[in-house]
């Protein structure tokens, strides 16, 4: 494993009997409940490019490497498809795909969000180092807009995209007011489908029912960007949304698109819960 943390999300490292080798930028960074065979901490490139250079006792592993290389193709042929598809409500990918298509290699994404943004993980490929920034392993929401602003003030030339589910939207949204005041254009995308995604559906999936997971379908949160000084717009239809997209980044100024989104789209979770 390279640069990222064995948490939650990898299953604390726990890979069977794989041997595993942790890479990382910091000792600090080394992972503390399981014990790795080799742990080098430094430049990642550095030791990558050891690693390639060492021949040592090479193995064949071209099987290997093509069966990766088949479920990956397979993988990405089922992104496509979900990515394009024409439903109603509008599915989470429908959106991924769509910006997409209007996001700039160096434009830079702001995750501030639970399900809606877990989405961009599997459909968004940053294209460079630092365009994609978030809170970390701990998703704590509300921090969007204050990353929106640095970004915009550090690169007033480049995309800036906040994404956020309307959960999120609830923490932060009064901030567009300081975008508003310091003529901050930023486009923020609301994946609003009514709920608390990332708790109702593990509920639903562990108990079988939810306790406090709805929130107000429907919510007119670009109305809310409107009365602080900015612009926003409503998506409700699949096909509307790439314009909607166009017309925030045209802008020049704080624009909100509210995506209503379908609250039974439920992000496939495979990792740990505890």
């Amino acid at each position: 494993m390279v640069g990222t943390p064995l948490d939650f999300r990898l299953s604390f490292g726990d890979f069977g009997d794989a041997q595993v080798v942790h890479v990382v930028d910091a000792p600090s960074q080394r992972a503390t409940h399981v014990q790795p065979v080799a742990a080098p901490a430094g430049d990642l490139r550095l030791i990558l490019t050891a690693f390639a250079d060492h021949r040592g006792d090479l193995a064949d592993h071209a099987d290997w490497v093509a069966r990766l290389r088949t479920a990956e193709d397979a993988a990405k042929a089922r992104d496509a498809e979900e990515m394009a598809a024409e439903t109603d409500p509008i599915r989470p990918a429908r959106v991924y795909g769509e910006l997409r298509r209007v996001l700039a290699p160096d434009a830079i994404t702001i995750g501030d969000g639970g399900d809606f943004v877990s989405y961009a993980g599997k459909y968004l490929e940053p294209a460079q180092p630092g365009t994609w920034l978030d809170p970390g392993p701990y998703g704590c929401l509300g921090t969007g807009m204050g990353y929106a602003m640095g970004a915009r003030v550090s690169h007033p030339d480049r995309q800036v995209c906040v994404l956020m589910g309307d959960g999120a939207a609830g923490f932060s949204l009064m901030d567009v007011e300081s975008l508003v005041r310091q003529q901050l254009p930023v486009v923020i995308v609301v994946g609003n489908n009514g709920i608390w995604g990332l708790e109702k559906h593990p509920m639903r999936a562990m108990y079988g029912y939810d306790v406090a997971a709805d929130l107000q379908p429907g919510l007119r949160y670009d109305k809310v960007v409107e009365a602080l000084g900015g612009a926003g717009e409503i998506v409700e239809k699949a096909g509307d949304l790439g314009p909607a997209l166009e017309r925030a980044f045209a802008s020049g100024v704080p624009y909100l698109v509210n995506v209503l989104t379908d609250p039974a789209d439920a992000y496939p979770r495979s990792s740990n819960l505890a």
